[in-house]
């Protein structure tokens, strides 16, 4: 960068300096430009908090950050003061994920946080965007890390659940974006039979589609008989994979969605 000197990388965010204004910062700051709900990223307590509708409604659902709330939408550009202009794009990583493209100085940054490129059908696709700085999270950024085709993995669920009509299929998947796109792409893949949930993961699901993304028949697995959950899909929290809670089930065949979903 020409001018390095008005953005700055600190150890609770990113700082930028004209503005005083911070993006997803560890720690309540005055001005907040969020890129998205997860936890790593966003957090309450913030003066005014800038992103997304549903970002903001994610927000609000986890940590009841209704107050000081500016939404904004993708395309849309906001004017910092101090000369700092701010437009989010989809980033494509959950329902409302976003990247924060900063243009001050005649320099154009993007701020990601996390991204995909690959298709999810319960986000907007990430916007290739021209910039002279990125900066991104890279969780799953070394060569090391090759997700098999979506359509692959589910086909083994499927597979799974037809070869053991018996068992369920149980999937151990974080509450934000990883359930919904789990269930998402099973819906796609033609499924169509009712998805049991544990509770954890009903509230944000119910959100999703209150923005619009159809999930199907979802239901608790606390409402069902054991017997109904034969040949079904649950999804979990990876925390409850072991836990007494799925002693309820049926015999089940265990996978974990993170990067992407491996079945066992």
């Amino acid at each position: 960068m020409a001018n390095a000197s008005w953005i700055r990388a600190e150890p609770w965010g990113i700082h930028l300096v004209p503005v005083d204004c911070w993006i997803d910062p560890a720690r309540p700051v005055e001005r907040a430009l969020i890129t998205h709900g997860h936890a790593d990223h966003a957090r309450g307590g913030h003066g005014e908090t800038i992103a997304t509708p549903e970002t903001l409604a994610i927000m609000d659902l986890r940590y009841n950050t209704r107050a000081g709330v500016r939404p904004v939408a993708y395309g849309e550009t906001v004017r910092l003061a101090g000369g700092v202009d701010a437009t989010w794009l989809p980033a494509g990583h959950v329902l409302g994920s976003a990247q924060v493209l900063l243009e001050h100085a005649g320099e154009r940054v993007i701020v990601t946080g996390d991204f995909k490129r690959r298709p999810d059908p319960t986000c907007a696709p990430f916007a290739v965007t021209p910039c002279d700085v990125l900066i991104t999270e890279a969780t799953f950024g070394l060569p090391v890390f090759i997700h098999p085709p979506v359509e692959e993995e589910i086909g083994k669920l499927l597979s799974a659940r037809t070869a053991n009509p018996d068992r369920c299929v149980l999937v151990g998947t974080y509450a934000l974006g990883k359930a919904q796109r789990v269930i998402a792409e099973l819906r796609r893949a033609g499924y169509p039979e009712p998805i049991w949930l544990h509770g954890a993961l009903e509230r944000m699901c119910r959100l999703y589609e209150e923005f619009g993304v159809e999930l199907g028949d979802l239901r608790l697995v606390s409402d069902a008989q054991k017997d109904e959950l034969r040949g079904a899909v649950v999804l979990c929290p990876p925390s409850a994979l072991s836990d007494r809670w799925s002693r309820r089930l049926p015999e089940p065949i265990t996978a974990m969605a993170s990067g992407w979903m491996r079945v066992r």
